[in-house]
């Protein structure tokens, strides 16, 4: 056990690099004090503290090209492009079951991020929260990106995608550890347009100001964390994994080669740093 903390971002099956990145950790038994996971981030990060190898590619590289997985009908029929029964209630409690006793068991905390619509501020679920509201619950709020999945009700107020007021959760992580290693789902020198048309936005969220107001920042404020990422990894607090450029797929990506294709990329990523790794984490 490291004293030091995972961070984990989300971008959907972009994911697939996290997962192959953690499949090497798992096989090498790298385990942190502490995990912290942003919507498809903190699905797969849960695996990892779970202690599942092979799970992640299963459910993350795999089953996507099930029809039952993502789509437009799912869309219109539920209101979230991705199929939330399938993923959270089918694919854990049948398909491939998701072993909640060893989540619990294992003394690394979790902490799924989540955004809020009443204050557009991001909420850290930690391991007794989730013990409350649910293990599946939270990675579902974590996980429903604006405009393409339902806010999710906890105990009264609705909860969003964690990646819309915390996408890449360094600040909280080095708040509590002195260093750090993030897995990012985009190459390292990606920015995002900060000149967007957000006028979906503000007719989706017309009635939650606070949340409208991260949205529309968001972007901006995206980028602004890169670059702190980058001076944090200068000043050797920081430990970056990211995929090539030649490695990207989308959000949504449907095929599956490519998806593996990312998820060995992953795993061959950390496996060529993993001195690096281990030098910078071992290091004091």
């Amino acid at each position: 056990m490291i004293n030091s903390c995972l961070v984990l971002e989300g971008g959907g099956l972009r994911g697939a690099f996290t997962g192959g990145v953690l499949e090497y950790l798992l096989e090498n038994n790298l385990n942190f004090e502490r995990v912290v996971g942003v919507s498809a981030g903190a699905c797969l990060g849960a695996s990892y503290v779970s202690k599942q190898k092979g799970r992640n590619r299963r459910v993350n590289v795999e089953l996507p090209s099930d029809k039952r997985y993502m789509g437009i009908r799912h869309l219109i029929a539920t209101g979230s492009y991705f199929n939330m029964k399938f993923i959270f209630e089918e694919i854990p409690e049948r398909l491939v079951p998701f072993d909640e006793a060893s989540y619990f068991a294992n003394p690394t905390e979790f902490d799924i991020v989540i955004s809020s619509l009443n204050t557009g501020n991001p909420i850290y679920l930690s391991k007794k929260d989730q013990m409350d509201i649910g293990v599946g619950k939270s990675l579902v709020a974590s996980s429903s990106i604006p405009l393409l999945s339902q806010p999710v009700d906890i105990k009264g107020e609705l909860f969003l995608d964690g990646g819309v007021a915390d996408p890449i959760p360094i600040k909280y992580a080095l708040g509590k550890y002195q260093k750090a290693v993030v897995v990012l789902t985009r190459p390292r020198a990606y920015r995002k347009d900060v000149t967007g048309n957000n006028a979906i936005f503000k007719f989706a969220f017309r009635k939650y100001w606070e949340f409208l107001k991260t949205v529309v920042k968001r972007n901006e404020e995206y980028n602004k964390t890169l670059d702190f990422c980058d001076q944090m990894e200068k000043d050797g607090k920081l430990f970056i994994l990211a995929p090539l450029p030649e490695f990207l797929i989308g959000r949504t990506e449907k095929n599956y080669e490519k998806r593996l294709g990312l998820y060995n990329h992953g795993y061959s990523t950390v496996k060529q740093l993993i001195e690096p790794l281990r030098e910078f984490l071992n290091h004091t």
